[in-house]
């Protein structure tokens, strides 16, 4: 049996010490979840003002819980249906545990495997042989570096997909409030309209039995009470649509959504045209998040590749120190080293799919770039035709709509004109009121989507206003 000399199994010692040390603190590297929350913070609650939070434990749920109720106890605004969404909806709390586990998951692939120990025990003869070993992963060590590097891109991507997805739900449950609120004002409306309608169609029906009214005239009227109705009927099935819409955003239970309250009307719009500067249209450009997150995957896959460069030919080399005893012998010391051949597989596939893969990636960060600064001149031009139309649905065609009413009125009082032309211009202003409420409302949606874009958010076509939606869909269509 052979016996190394002493001496140069102290020099393997000392050499083998380093990549001992450097293997200590890879493994010793702390997990970077709570960190990541914070960098997530930084980006989100400028935006949004409300902190965010994974609720580890029944004290933090009923802390969340607590103020909730506190926000559902008066009539819900729009900033506090934002705040509601990122305190306590399900949806988005699974999507931070899954964002956390997926960071831990980096962390995990960039730490060394553990070493392994062997033992072994063979009966020679009358002697007793023992084996000892303890060895590593000589080319994990090598590229570790490689892939701290390439946690670190992971994590940034894990925070950005993070980020958006929050400010992803607080526009949800923005454009969800609007939603909500116009069609509870649409409703409450119709139904003026029809106790009005039913008031008039009684009064004509009386006066067609005292002789005052022809059959046409009181059908008229009671076409239009009909056909109030009919409009309220899908008033408030819409309210009822949207307001459940808003609780599912929320993430509220059964007793919340039952003391949800919404304001009875849309705040008006700004008095002025909103415009965006050539320049805040570039900050916005450079700011958005998918923009940020293409770039990061970009990075992301560039370090990929170059750990795929560094491991294709070799995929794994094991260096590990053995001591092996015989009975009375003096012991053996030594170290064993294996790696596989490269001989069926050159690792040239891999190569090339990391090389591609990068040129993807390059691709998908030019072309999200593109796409942004479209969808930015078009969210700007979307909110400045939505202001345009709801100031002149409100400065000219509702107060028109109401004088041809009057005046209307007023020759049918005289007997001017007859109960048709008197109907046609109630229909005509009742129609008019309801499109200027669609028409503020489209602003509100519109301003949310010019939001949303700004940051790179994509809320889903139902954040489209109406008009929009509609072309959208004929433009789909077509094709």
């Amino acid at each position: 049996m052979w016996n190394p000399p002493k001496p140069q199994v102290r020099l393997r010692t000392l050499r083998l010490a380093p990549l001992a040390a450097a293997a200590l603190l890879a493994a010793c590297a702390p997990l970077q979840t709570r960190q990541s929350l914070q960098a997530v913070n930084v980006i989100t609650q400028p935006h949004t003002g409300t902190p965010l939070h994974l609720l580890r434990d029944p004290a933090q749920q009923q802390d969340a819980q607590v103020q909730i109720d506190a926000l559902l106890s008066k009539p819900l605004s729009a900033d506090d249906a934002v705040r509601i969404a990122l305190l306590g909806s399900p949806a988005l709390q699974a999507l931070i545990s899954q964002a956390q586990a997926d960071s831990a998951d980096s962390t995990q692939s960039a730490r060394l495997t553990n070493p392994v120990f062997g033992f072994e025990r063979l009966l020679i003869g009358g002697g007793v042989e023992i084996t000892r070993s303890l060895s590593f992963g000589l080319l994990d060590l090598l590229t570790l570096p490689t892939r701290s590097r390439l946690n670190d891109a992971q994590q940034t991507q894990l925070r950005l997909s993070l980020a958006r997805a929050v400010l992803r739900t607080a526009a949800q449950a923005r454009l969800g409030w609007v939603r909500a609120v116009a069609a509870q004002q649409t409703a409450a409306y119709d139904r003026d309209v029809l106790d009005a309608a039913k008031a008039t169609a009684i009064l004509a029906d009386r006066m067609q039995q005292a002789g005052n009214f022809t059959q046409l005239d009181a059908a008229q009227q009671g076409l239009f009470a009909a056909d109030s109705q009919l409009r309220l009927s899908r008033a408030e099935l819409a309210a009822t649509q949207s307001r459940e819409a808003l609780v599912q955003v929320l993430g509220l239970s059964a007793g919340q959504a039952a003391r949800l309250v919404l304001p009875t009307q849309l705040p008006e719009a700004p008095k002025q045209p909103p415009t965006a500067a050539p320049i805040a249209l570039q900050t916005a450009l450079d700011q958005r998040l998918d923009v940020q997150l293409a770039r990061a995957d970009y990075m992301a896959t560039a370090q990929a590749a170059g750990l795929a460069r560094h491991t294709s030919l070799i995929e794994h080399v094991e260096l590990g120190g053995v001591r092996k005893t015989y009975s009375d012998a003096p012991p053996q010391n030594g170290f064993d080293l294996s790696l596989p051949l490269p001989l069926f597989d050159l690792g040239d596939a891999r190569r090339s799919a990391a090389a591609d893969r990068v040129l993807a990636a390059r691709n998908r960060a030019i072309a999200t770039a593109r796409r942004a600064a479209s969808q930015l001149r078009e969210a700007d031009a979307l909110r400045g035709s939505a202001w345009q139309q709801q100031s002149l649905s409100r400065e000219q065609i509702v107060p028109l709509a109401q004088t041809v009413l009057d005046e209307s009125q007023l020759r049918y009082n005289g007997m001017l004109i007859g109960t048709f032309q008197l109907v046609a211009a109630a229909q005509t202003q009742v129609q008019a009121v309801r499109e200027a409420i669609a028409a503020q409302r489209n602003y509100w949606l519109a301003d949310a989507v010019w939001q949303s874009a700004q940051l790179g958010v994509d809320a889903g076509p139902s954040a489209l206003p109406d008009s929009a939606s509609a072309s959208a869909a004929q433009t789909a269509s077509s094709h």
